[in-house]
């Protein structure tokens, strides 16, 4: 008889869910609320600390996010806890930390929360380079964006950001800056008094930012919430928030229409956004545009899908798709080098999948060539003055292509065995500046004519530069 009772009630145990042996993950989120919310908050959105979700984790591997709480990270307020957590209980975390945000809600009152306006007096005295010539260099490995004069390299001021990789943003009139972080963290630099003006988390997961032509409105376009978050520049007020119900691939701004352009990552849709009378006109295209560009024109937008294997050129006049051409290997759009040559417009693009760069002639739509590199790259680069595309593959070289011949032609190794990447030139094209990103990284300056190093700025895991002439939106 006590055999029976032990057999059923071990069933029961076993097979029924309230009396189920609490799993990793549920011992990991325990462990996290007494160990980690404080500084990355009760929901996994960061506070003091960076967002702990899988959205924002990404591909990192679970000995790094091990090393990371068991040791800490130096200079920064991440301590260690290999002296207060067993390695069963970090590897519990671990696990937690990794899986979806469930129903994440970030709303009005939360982002106002967030919203703080600096009364710092700015620079004195006051820089005055030249703004055309302005460079914003974003250091990754620190999460700061540097402010830097472009004649002299001289670095004039910095602003922290947090989980920044690229996308600042000018306003038309080189007045303002724009500093958007993966993390939803919006920051506002005044270029004139040289000062953070404030700062506000719009989000818990942003894609990237727009900023309209009049300089008036901020759109920050969020994977988490799935929204688009209008702000006022002027007061940092957010003035409306705006349902997507799906992925946004981004958001970038269509000066002649007045409008904000939207493509979605997980249906075939774009949108454009009116700022002034917040009017959304919805159309459908052939396939998801997870990444884009839109020509010198404004008249056609380029654009592709992760999974998609061919490139879709959409008229913005008629909202049709005029042409579809074949583009597998992940063609890497946004860094596209666009670029004339007697008469007619290129457009040369990576692949992040394929060590190929691609030519395109725009309005005619075909592909010319494409020139096989030394790996895959990530951006492409050109300026009017110079005869060159250069172009990261990956490793430790920028490849050099003529632009006539679209043949490599030469090549740059700024540090040996360490990853070179991005490419930004000088307003009159003199100097190509190149980011090594490594903790121990920097930005290295070239003269374009003669390929010969003439600065090197150290920096942790630099990556884009944006010059005010060659990148306003």
């Amino acid at each position: 008889m006590k055999l029976f009772v032990y057999c059923i009630t071990a069933m029961i145990f076993s097979a029924n869910p309230l009396y189920a042996e609490p799993t990793k993950t549920d011992s990991g989120k325990e462990l996290y609320q007494s160990n980690c919310s404080s500084c990355h908050h009760p929901e996994r959105y960061g506070v003091s600390g960076p967002p702990l979700i899988a959205e924002t984790i990404g591909k990192r591997k679970d000995a790094d996010l091990t090393e990371t709480i068991k040791n800490g990270l130096p200079a920064t307020n991440m301590p260690s806890f290999k002296a207060s957590l067993k390695d069963d209980e970090i590897a519990a975390i671990v696990s937690y930390i990794k899986t979806p945000a469930v129903s994440p809600r970030w709303e009005t009152k939360d982002i106002l929360t967030t919203r703080a306006v600096s009364d710092t007096k700015g620079l004195s005295p006051r820089p005055k380079p030249d703004m055309t010539n302005f460079f914003m260099v974003v250091e990754g490995g620190k999460g700061d964006v540097h402010f830097m004069d472009g004649d002299t390299f001289t670095l004039l001021d910095k602003a922290h950001v947090g989980a920044i990789h690229g996308g600042p943003k000018f306003d038309n009139n080189l007045k303002n800056a724009y500093l958007g972080g993966r993390d939803g963290w919006v920051v506002k630099y005044d270029l004139t008094e040289w000062r953070e003006v404030g700062r506000l988390r719009a989000g818990i997961n942003t894609r990237n930012i727009a900023v309209s032509t009049d300089g008036k409105v901020l759109a920050v376009a969020n994977t988490l919430p799935e929204n688009i978050v209008l702000i006022n520049t002027e007061t940092l007020e957010p003035t409306r928030n705006i349902s997507l119900e799906g992925k946004v691939g981004a958001i970038y701004t269509l000066k002649s229409k007045e409008v904000f352009v939207i493509s979605f990552r997980d249906r075939p849709e774009v949108w454009f956004l009116e700022w002034n009378s917040l009017i959304i006109s919805k159309f459908r295209v052939d396939q998801p545009f997870s990444d884009f560009f839109i020509e010198p024109g404004e008249r056609f937008l380029i654009g592709t899908s992760r999974e998609g294997k061919h490139l879709s050129i959409l008229d913005l006049e008629s909202r049709k798709i005029t042409k579809s051409l074949e583009g597998e290997g992940m063609p890497h759009l946004a860094s596209a080098a666009i670029y004339k040559d007697n008469g007619k417009m290129y457009a040369a693009f990576p692949h992040i999948e394929e060590p190929t760069l691609t030519v395109m002639e725009l309005y005619k739509w075909s592909v010319i060539e494409n020139v096989k590199l030394k790996g895959t790259g990530f951006f492409a680069r050109t300026h009017d003055n110079i005869n060159t595309i250069w172009v990261d593959t990956g490793s430790d070289t920028i490849q050099i292509v003529d632009k006539k011949t679209l043949k490599i032609v030469n090549e740059v190794v700024p540090s040996p065995g360490k990853k070179a990447m991005h490419i930004e030139f000088t307003k009159d094209g003199k100097y190509a500046l190149v980011s090594i990103w490594e903790n121990d990284g920097a930005v290295v300056i070239y003269d374009t004519a003669t390929l010969k190093e003439v600065k090197r700025l150290p920096f942790m895991k630099p990556v884009g530069k944006y010059n005010a002439t060659n990148k306003k939106y």
